[in-house]
Order: structure tokens, then sequence, then C-alpha cells
């Protein structure tokens, strides 16, 4: 069952096209609904002699097949198939198909078939006497068309094409249309366009489990077997297998094996069995059986997706005197959605390979039904090459849509990585579409790094840091503001070293005068809960120096086990942030660790100021609670709640989740304090002013250990 992802029509519609450039005050945007990626597929097969055959072939992308490594057929549409003549040789012979699914089409996979004379090949997912192989890896030149990638490929699943829509080729009946899934994901559901996961269809989830007879799941054709006693005796035996955790199931093959000698595979042959599940091994239920079988090589029971733990086959039917039969093989076959995927995009230049970007805003249009999840990561790069050093490593995980891109910047290049998972594997997300805003004019730098030292703090000690950030500007670049992403609000900054000229910083904020220094003006402020802006009038550029070194000497406490002071630089009138990517030369880092733990939890809760008037006069209009969060290192669920004396509460805040850290009052203006999760402006949850008294206000941190809760006195006075 796949789920309808909750999508504004018209806007998905437009998202239908790879990239569209859409002019916007600041910059372009790439927009993306739907999803390139290649995939390869092998084949060999054996011809006792020389023969003249026809080929049918389609694929859903743009493929090319070849046959002994030559190119025999080519086409980008999977609704008319291509017939080719072949000429094959004695002995074995190469078929390889390489697929890049180019736009958002329904269906994935391909379908093959060859006859010549009494000679059939086919695609076949199910057939384990004729294997068929696939890969998600590049292959480069054409000696992956030959070669032998029995024990490196993977094996194809079932795949989905509409034959009755395909025209142009009569394939052989019992051709399977075969797929692989790079990554595990599905770029061809019922939805086109659309990213899911991919399913258990024609995958053998039996392969390497645990069963009662050794070798029946190992995916060996021949040996070992479980070789049953001649005759009568072979009545009742049964093979049990066991899968690692209760799954939906739909049909049990048995695979007779091949004949050695005078061996026939109707000697080898099972004459009939039933098939049995349990989820606890106390009660089996038979979901169905086969007697007087005729197909000897293989057979199977199909049934309607039960959940099952246990597995057995049980032989039913046997004759006087019979030879003993042979299997080589058990194969169990699910229909729910694999745990997790993950696709993973090629370089993208954004029409322009040869100019650096500053890349803004990412939003992206996902279902995610109970017990589902989609995040993305990001990553950039100068080079199409994804090993060139210049590529930073995976993002964070992001799960919130609308988010700045995280790496590094500017750059020529990006790709994004979209990570599936499901609790329930009745049910798989999907993503539609996906936007990235850039900008290629604007760039505050050419190249930014940064630093920190030290690399080692006491949790919850005040700490002096040096944070060295390296510039380097080209001509046209121009930085009005440096954020520093900091652990916590400095309790101080004792100064700057800016082009070799050392600058003290008196106070913190800076009043709206700022600093005066080297023909400029500095501001030094807070720019969010625990961002440290440092602001320049006249912005800094290639005429003060191509190469710029500024140092931040500060005090900070650290309240998780690590920090990365991560930067920001922005350019004048954006407020697209541009990555600062991190220092990495001589032993340098970005990344601080904890030394020893501070044994709280949450505490420092009070309200600042702890009167306020919130008459809109701009005086004392509004109020923080603050509090102190420790050892949190992925965001929890932090509720911030007023009552009045009596109880009732009249005011729930807004606050998202948060990271261990000192949130504060930032003493700086209504605008930038609103940043504070605790910032509270003297209204109720209707949006009106409380009326003059005394309020009490709690902080409920979740934690490990559970709910923490603090609380405190406002008083609000006009």
């Amino acid at each position: 069952m796949i789920s309808v992802g909750r999508r504004n029509p018209s806007l998905v519609l437009a998202l239908l096209i790879v990239v569209l450039v859409s002019g916007q005050a600041d910059g372009d945007t790439l927009r993306i609904g739907h999803w390139e990626q290649t995939t390869y597929y092998r084949h060999t097969f054996a011809v006792e002699e020389a023969v003249e055959a026809a080929l049918q072939v389609t694929a859903v992308g743009k493929y090319t097949l070849y046959v002994n490594g030559v190119e025999v057929a080519a086409d980008p549409n999977w609704q008319t198939a291509e017939q080719a003549p072949v000429s094959l040789e004695s002995g074995n012979n190469d078929i390889a198909i390489v697929v890049t699914n180019l736009a958002a089409q329904q269906g994935n996979g391909l379908i093959v078939s060859v006859e010549g004379g009494s000679l059939v090949v086919r695609s076949t997912f199910t057939d384990e006497t004729s294997l068929w192989y696939w890969t998600g890896d590049e292959q480069v030149g054409t000696d992956w068309t030959t070669a032998n990638v029995s024990s490196s490929w993977a094996r194809v699943r079932a795949g989905t094409i509409d034959r009755s829509q395909v025209t142009g080729g009569i394939f052989h009946p019992e051709a399977e249309v075969v797929a692989g899934y790079p990554d595990d994901v599905n770029l061809g559901s019922s939805a086109a366009g659309q990213i899911i996961l991919a399913d258990q269809g024609g995958q053998n989830i039996a392969l390497g489990l645990n069963a009662s007879e050794v070798g029946i799941t190992d995916g060996r054709i021949g040996t070992p077997v479980w070789s049953l006693p001649q005759g009568l005796g072979a009545l009742n035996r049964v093979v049990d297998l066991t899968l690692p955790e209760l799954t939906r199931i739909n049909r049990v093959r048995v695979i007779t094996k091949p004949p050695d000698g005078n061996e026939t595979y109707e000697g080898n042959s099972l004459l009939g069995y039933s098939v049995q599940i349990s989820e606890d091994q106390s009660r089996w239920i038979e979901m169905g059986g086969l007697n007087d079988i005729e197909d000897f090589v293989f057979t199977e029971v199909q049934f309607n997706p039960v959940l099952a733990r246990y597995v057995r086959v049980q032989v039913t039917q046997a004759e006087v005197g019979s030879d003993p039969a042979k299997v080589t093989e058990v194969q169990i076959y699910g229909v729910d959605f694999l745990s997790d995927g993950a696709f993973v995009s090629a370089p993208l230049d954004l029409g322009d390979p040869d100019t650096v970007k500053n890349f803004g805003r990412v939003r992206w249009w996902a279902d995610t039904p109970p017990s589902t999840s989609v995040d993305l990561q990001f990553s950039t790069g100068d080079s199409p090459d994804t090993t060139d050093p210049s590529w930073s490593a995976w993002s964070e995980s992001f799960e919130d849509s609308d988010i700045f891109m995280p790496s590094p910047e500017p750059r020529r290049y990006l790709r994004y990585r979209v990570n599936l998972h499901t609790e329930d594997l009745e049910f798989t997300p999907t993503v539609d579409s996906l936007e990235i805003d850039f900008d290629a004019a604007g760039i505050a730098a050419r190249g930014a790094s940064g630093s920190v030292a030290p690399h080692e703090a006491a949790m919850g000690v005040e700490t002096p840091f040096v944070y060295r950030l390296q510039l380097q500007l080209a001509e046209g670049d121009l930085v009005e503001t440096v954020r520093i992403r900091l652990p916590s609000q400095p309790s101080v900054v004792n100064g700057l070293v800016l082009l070799g000229e050392q600058i003290s910083v008196q106070e913190y904020p800076t009043s709206e005068e700022g600093i005066t220094a080297l023909g400029r003006v500095l501001h030094v402020t807070p720019g969010g809960v625990r961002d440290l802006d440092i602001r320049f009038d006249p912005p800094l550029s290639s005429a003060d120096a191509e190469q710029i070194d500024l140092d931040v000497l500060f005090e900070a406490a650290l309240f998780t086990d690590t920090h990365e002071f991560r930067a920001f630089l922005f350019s004048p009138g954006s407020d697209d942030p541009q990555n600062v990517s991190e220092g990495v030369e001589d032993d340098e880092s970005w990344r601080v660790f904890v030394s020893d733990v501070d044994a709280r939890d949450l505490f420092g809760v009070k309200a600042y100021p702890k009167v306020f008037t919130p008459n809109n006069d701009g005086i004392n209009d509004f109020t923080v609670f603050e509090f102190t969060l420790t050892k949190v290192s992925e965001p929890r669920v932090v509720d911030v709640e007023v009552f009045e004396m009596g109880g009732r509460r009249v005011r729930r805040l807004d606050t998202p989740t948060l990271i261990g850290g000192r949130y504060q009052n930032l003493r700086i203006d209504s605008d930038v304090a609103r940043l504070s999760p605790g910032f509270w402006d003297g209204k109720n949850d209707n949006g009106e002013l409380v009326a003059p008294g005394i309020y009490l206000f709690s902080v409920t941190a979740n934690l490990d250990t559970g709910d923490e809760t603090a609380t405190g006195v406002v008083y609000v006075a006009y």
C-alpha cells in the first residue's frame, strides 16, 4: 500500500520539470520533480551451438543493450519494444543492459526475451537456474558487459512494466519484468515521479536464513540438498525455516536439485507438499499445497499475504519404490516494504558548472504516514567528481522542510541524499518534489574557513575561546556580517583581531554607536539564541586584503557533549547565510568536546526582568523565562507555560524543540529577544494582554530520565 502525498496540485505540476529557473529578488530556484538513477543489468547463458536469434527488449528509462559486448538495441521509450537479430556463439553468451531513469515515469526495470530455434532466454527473477544480476555502482567503459559479476552484483527482483501498453515486440510468455533497486528505493512507483521505499516483491527473503536442513537457503543450486528417504519413507518429512521477525509473505518456492549422471528432474522432484506458517511454532496454519507435481524444475505455493515468523514445507505425497526426492532450495517471498532506503542525487551544477553559487533555502514535499519518516542531507563541491577533495562530508539530517543549505559555500556543485524509513513495513513514506534556492551574485567571500581553540572544556563552565575565521576575497565580494554559532550566548566578548589590529570590545552587546576601528564601525551583538554577530560598516572587501584573518575572543559555556562552532557570512542586503567550511589544517577544528559533565539537567530558571510592563511603549515591554538545559544533544520538547495564581493556564509559549544550552534574555530589542524560546509579551493564548498581577510560570523538559519541571514567578504591571 502506497500512501498518497499531501500536495498542492498546481505546485507539484510546476515541479515536474527537472530544472526551472525563476527570477527572484534574492536569486533563482532549482525545482526537481523527478529523480535520475542508473542501473546496470547482466545475464550469462550457455548455447550448445551457434545460432541466429531474435531479441526483444524494453526498459523504463533510457536504455542500451549489449550482446557479447556489442550494442544491439537502444531506446528511451518503454512503451515501444525494440527488436534486433543477434548471432549467438557456442558456449557462454552475455547480455548487458544499462538503464537510466530520466523522467517521472510509472514502472521500473526491464523485460527481455531471446528466441532462436529451440533456444529461449528470458528475463526472470524467479528461475534460480537462470540468474540475472544488477548493480547501482557506476560502470566505466564496456568491460562490465562481459565480466563475471555473479559474486559481486545482486540478484534481480521483480520489476513493474504494464506489458499491455508495450507495442512493437512479442515477448516470450514466461519473460518476467526484472529490476534492481539501488539503495533500496523505487523511483517508478504507482504514483509517477515519487521516491518510495523498494518492496520485497521478487526478493527471496529466506536467502541465508536458519533452516532445519543445512544449506537449503544458501542460494546455491545443486548442493547441498534436502535429500529425502526413498519411497513412502519421505511422507510427512518437514523442513522448517525461521524468519528474523514477523513478516508478511505470500508465496513459497521449492527448487529441485539439477540432475547428475543418470538422475532426472522428474526423479529428483517432490510429488506433493504443503506449506504451513506459524507465528510462535505452537500453532501451524496450512496456506496451501501441491500434489501430482508435473513442473519438476521448481514449483511454488501462492497465498494471500499473511504474517509469519516460521515457515514449514511438509511432504504430502510419495510412492512405493520411487527415487529419493532431492530439494536444493526453499525460497520465501514477501510483500512489504523494506525498512530503510536512500536516494543520492548526481552532482547538480544548476545550469552553470563554471560559476560558484550561494545556496539558499531548501524545501521538499513528502508524505509520511504514521511510523514513517523522511530526512535529507546535503554535500557541496567544486568538481563533478565527488571523490574530489573539495566535496564536503554529508551534512546532518533534516526532517523539517524549508531550511537553509547547511553545507559549505560558495561551491559549483551540490548533491542531496533522501533517507526514507518505516517502522510499519506495510507503509512507505513518499517524496514528491524538491526546491533549492541559489544565487550566483552577491557572494560574500570566495572562500572561508573557521576553527576554534581550545578543543576541550568543562560543561557549564565559562571558558575563554578564540575563534579564527580565514577569508579569501575576490573583487566584488563583500562581507557585511559574520555570524558564529556558539554553544550559548557569551558571558563576555573580550575583543577582536582584524587585519592584524587588536580591537577592544568594552561592552556586549555593543551600543548603537558600535566600535570605530580601521576606518569602519563594528557592531557586536546577539544574532539569535546562541549566535554572535559581528557587523562591519562598510563591509570587508578585497580592497582591505584578499586574505583576511579575523580572531574573536570570548567566553562561553558548553551544555552538550560536543559543539561545532560553525560560522556564516552575509553580504549586504542578503538574509541568505553563506556557510563557512571547517578549518582542518595543522590539527585545526571547529569542534569542542566536554571534559567534565554537569550533574544538573534543568536549572537557572527565572524571569528576566522579573517585573515588566507590556504597554507597548518600547520600554520594558517583555520578559524572558530563562533556563539552562544540559546533556541534550538531540532536539527535545520543552514546554513553557504561564498560569494565574489560581492555577488556570493563560499562555503556552510556542517553543521549538531544543538541545542543551543556556536560553536567556538577549538584552537587546524585542525583535531579537523574540528568538529566545522563553520570550513572553504579556499576552494570553487568545492574543489579549493579561491583567496586571502575579503569575506563575513553569519550564518542563522532556529528558531521558522523564519530564523535569522548574517553576518561578513573574509580575505584570502597567
